[in-house]
């Protein structure tokens, strides 16, 4: 097998101003010296889909949302997609999603290829039928799920119910539902019950590792930020808090709240709550209710951005204190944030190695689902841990041979076993 290794070579690496996910792994093809064949395969989709996806109100009259499905590369295994429903959702989303995955399956050395998509719509807007009806028109009108070699997980707006439909709507018999299709089903067919909070845990995982590995941070001597109350941040600031650390600000897309200067913290189990009702704030004596930006500019060991959206860029760098950022979604930090923070020194941990804890958990589910081994919750927990583990020490390993930052290593190291993995069935 051929392995590829980094060069000190700067005239190769991208502009960083090009679209994020793509730019990252064009800089690392070209630093690792990837063969031009092999490149281009890893820099183009391989299938991409744009449908219509008509479904019925409740009230009987028709609408129609756009959808979307992206097979990056499936050079390494199934295609494992993230699918989102969520308003502004477009099919250049999706293309950075999808190649984001494939990066992120390679650091946690699984056999997954990356795929990504979704429904451009509100999911809050609809009623449980109707949303019902729309992910089985959803799942009808894409193709090639049904042949075995896709991985449908739930992300922005879908659940564990969104996959238990589409695994249905995708068989054959309605009574037997393609459970190996999808993962972050329900227990009642072959889900795992933490695998909803994965991401979560996993951010609080590699949060923990990189503070005390490489900040010299214990956790108990630690505060954190978590910017954004989607369940992947809640599950983060809930572990975080549980293992230890103070989480000392945290906000919802709307409004923030900082905890008292007396080094107590901010109760994370009352917390997610209030932030949703902003009229209730003004219950919570516990906390400064404040701005959002004030979160992100908080003066703390770690912020978090968990929120489904960017959330730093060279506009507001400047003002970000946290000594380590750990990105929680795709596309939270700016290539112009990135190289903001990092003329300042301040470490950014991509969401391709924050958030390996989602195709981990998905790998498992998949194992049990497919029958290849039947472990328990317990033993599942612990794999779940030692991967985590072992991605952030190879990228680590990376980061430090090479001079590299924690992106870039992070892309290294995916983008060539990737890359390897091209090589010896060419």
């Amino acid at each position: 097998m051929t392995t590829f290794h980094d060069t000190d070579d700067e005239t190769t690496r991208t502009d960083p101003d090009l679209a994020a996910p793509w730019a990252y792994a064009t800089a690392a093809t070209r630093r690792l010296g990837v063969p031009d064949g092999i490149e281009q395969r890893l820099l183009h989709l391989r299938q991409r889909e744009r449908i219509s996806v008509p479904f019925e109100h409740d009230d009987g009259t028709l609408d129609v949302c756009e959808g979307y499905r992206v097979r990056h590369d499936g050079v390494r295994g199934s295609f494992l997609g993230p699918h989102r429903y969520y308003p502004a959702l477009n099919g250049d989303d999706c293309a950075g999603l999808a190649a984001a995955t494939t990066v992120s399956a390679a650091i946690a050395d699984l056999p997954f290829g990356g795929a990504a998509g979704g429904v451009a719509v509100d999911p809050t807007a609809l009623s449980r039928d109707e949303r019902s009806r729309l992910t089985r028109s959803y799942a009808r009108r894409i193709e090639g799920v049904d042949r075995g070699d896709d991985v449908l997980v739930p992300e922005v707006g879908t659940d564990r119910r969104t996959m238990a439909r589409f695994a249905d709507a995708v068989a054959d018999d309605v009574d037997a539902p393609r459970t190996a299709a999808v993962a972050g089903k329900p227990p009642a067919i072959g889900g795992l019950r933490e695998i909803d909070r994965a991401g979560g845990h996993g951010l609080a995982h590699v949060t923990r590792e990189v503070l005390e590995t490489d900040h010299d941070r214990p956790l108990s001597d630690a505060t954190i930020a978590i910017y954004g109350t989607e369940t992947c941040g809640v599950a983060a600031a809930r572990l975080l808090e549980f293992r230890g650390g103070s989480v000392v600000a945290m906000s919802s897309d709307r409004v923030g709240l900082v905890a008292p200067d007396d080094g107590s913290g901010l109760d994370t189990n009352l917390v997610p709550s209030y932030l949703e009702r902003p009229g209730a704030l003004a219950e919570y004596d516990d906390g400064t209710v404040t701005g959002t930006e004030n979160v992100l500019e908080c003066d703390a060991d770690a912020l978090v951005l968990a929120a489904p959206a960017t959330t730093i860029t060279a506009d507001n760098a400047d003002g970000i204190r946290a000594d380590l950022i750990v990105e929680g979604t795709v596309g939270a930090v700016t290539p112009g944030g990135q190289r903001a923070l990092d003329e300042r020194g301040i470490d950014v941990v991509p969401a391709v190695l924050a958030t390996a804890g989602r195709p981990i958990a998905a790998h498992l589910e998949w194992i049990r689902t497919v029958g290849r081994d039947r472990m328990s919750d317990a033993r599942m927990t612990n794999e779940f841990a030692y991967a985590l583990t072992d991605a952030v020490e190879d990228v680590r390993d990376r980061r430090e041979r090479c001079d590299l930052s924690w992106r870039a290593a992070a892309y290294s190291v995916g983008c060539s076993r990737v890359a390897a993995a091209h090589e010896v069935i060419r």
